[in-house]
């Protein structure tokens, strides 16, 4: 979204926000003049969203190397909140922040790589993704192998789920689920190589496996969840054992852009 031009509607009333006062309402001027208040430098910040819209709330958008923040601020209301956003990820964590100290002291932190569970026992109203969260604390494979045992049957066929999770080799790649087709790979978070094989329901029993690069056709059936695992192993990228580590906490980078 990119942001619009700011019109005559583009500042909040000082009545409503009397913490904006003393920058005509404001809110790039106000995070500006707070941050400097509290010794902070924040990240580059500009509008985020429409400006010019007397209905729509203003939100300024605070970009780090960690992510995006947007904040956003109500017009007819007080009513600031924080959402901070990391790549292929979206929403990391959100809050509604009281006031602009509070606002800035939790950009400042998120700027400052303070960890997700830090700022939550620093700030409690911050609420986290739990797979932000997990991503962050070299969690993410055994957090996403949870989620997809977690799935319902009309999702994902769960015998195939306990197969694959049974084998320690598909156990040491991240799983994902997509129209009922269990793929996999060896990163949490996109862009996943399609060099990994995935299970295709083949009617009401069987299975299709192959790789995610290649037609259906050219796939191999299997007859159960037992015989598509075992499909699945010989498929195997056979370079891929020594990136791919077999724990939580094999030193994936967690802030990285992908």
């Amino acid at each position: 979204m990119k942001p619009e031009p700011g019109g005559p509607n583009a500042a909040l009333d000082p009545r409503t926000y009397p913490d904006l006062a003393p920058d005509a309402g404001d809110p790039l001027a106000g995070l500006g003049r707070t941050a400097a208040a509290q010794g902070v430098t924040l990240a580059p910040t500009r509008p985020w969203g429409r400006w010019d819209a007397s209905q729509d709330p203003l939100s300024v958008a605070v970009e780090s190397d960690r992510g995006v923040c947007v904040v956003e601020f109500e017009r007819h209301r007080h009513a600031v909140s924080v959402r901070f956003t990391r790549p292929w990820i979206g929403n990391a964590a959100t809050a509604d922040a009281p006031t602009l100290h509070d606002t800035v002291a939790l950009l400042d932190a998120w700027q400052r790589q303070v960890p997700l569970d830090e700022m939550g026992r620093r700030w409690p109203y911050l609420a986290i993704e739990p797979f932000a969260l997990a991503l962050e604390q070299g969690r993410a494979l055994s957090y996403r192998w949870q989620e997809v045992r977690s799935l319902p049957a009309d999702t994902i066929d769960k015998d195939l789920v306990e197969a694959a999770y049974a084998s320690p080799s598909l156990r040491a790649l991240y799983p994902i689920v997509s129209h009922a087709a269990l793929a996999f790979s060896d990163t949490p978070l996109p862009p996943h190589s399609a060099r990994f094989p995935r299970a295709t329901r083949d009617g009401e029993h069987g299975w299709l496996v192959g790789r995610q690069d290649e037609y259906a056709s050219a796939h191999t059936p299997a007859a159960g969840p037992d015989e598509a695992v075992d499909a699945l192993v010989r498929l195997l990228p056979e370079t891929g054992g020594e990136a791919r580590g077999s724990a939580d906490g094999d030193g994936t980078d967690t802030n990285r852009t992908p």
